[in-house]
């Protein structure tokens, strides 16, 4: 295949030679790709060329089939997000999102998760200072969720029957999702009552109406589930992350 173009979010760079970088980028056409921008270390200085983690733009590269690093040809930003960079629970959150999709992408054409990329740093990017570590836990849940591993919280994993609206269940990691109160027993995780089953639903689908009271407890529960379902080993985004959370 020869010279491709298509929506690209730079996820990850690092330098290459003297003049070089290696980007690794996810793209609405062609999944997960890395390329090699020769040059823009020097074109970036003179403000040619903007360059940075968790941009977007229209990514132009020359595709060879059945290899995994390719030439980029040229980036053209459209959409920065400075605001990322400065303040550093937006940035954690956004790391965490993008080490999720470097983890577990491939090279397969899949709109849905470039979509859910882009909300997700739009969306911290834009929120109000409290709003982040909110914002932070939606965009991870969101693309996980387009991954195809969204938690059961309507019925029991165990018995199927529906949980009631004031109902509180108990997180099964293992089956993925809420027990009711006569499976608890077999649950391995939390309690988790009526207003965090409100909260976690809200969170997966990106339509959270406020922040949340317990972002650290919340995290605790979504690497979990994470561990169990999409991820082989721990991100250091999330480690990071949870240190950077409140308590309350």
């Amino acid at each position: 295949m020869g010279l491709v173009s298509t929506e690209a979010v730079i996820l990850r760079s690092h330098n290459y030679g003297d003049t070089s970088r290696i980007l690794k980028c996810y793209s609405k056409d062609h999944g997960l790709v890395s390329v090699v921008a020769k040059g823009v270390r020097g074109r970036s200085a003179r403000g040619d060329m903007p360059i940075t983690h968790f941009s977007s733009g229209i990514l132009s590269l020359y595709l060879k089939t059945h290899l995994d690093l390719h030439t980029m040809k040229d980036f053209s930003c459209n959409h920065i997000r400075n605001e990322l960079a400065k303040d550093i629970l937006r940035f954690a959150g956004a790391s965490a999102i993008a080490e999720i999709i470097l983890v577990h992408a491939d090279h397969e054409c899949r709109p849905e998760i470039f979509q859910a990329l882009e909300s997700g740093l739009d969306s911290l990017k834009s929120i109000d200072p409290e709003g982040v570590p909110t914002a932070a836990l939606s965009g991870i849940w969101q693309v996980t969720r387009v991954f195809g591993f969204e938690p059961q919280l309507e019925l029991c994993v165990r018995c199927g029957e529906d949980l009631e609206q004031t109902e509180a269940g108990r997180f099964n990691y293992s089956a993925g999702g809420l027990t009711c109160y006569e499976c608890a027993e077999e649950s391995d995780g939390p309690r988790i009552g009526p207003l965090a089953r409100i909260q976690i639903r809200e969170l997966v689908q990106g339509v959270f109406k406020e922040k949340i009271d317990q972002p650290k407890s919340h995290l605790a529960v979504l690497e979990k589930f994470l561990s169990y379902h999409v991820l082989s080993r721990p991100l250091k985004s999330l480690s990071f992350m949870e240190r950077l959370l409140p308590k309350i």
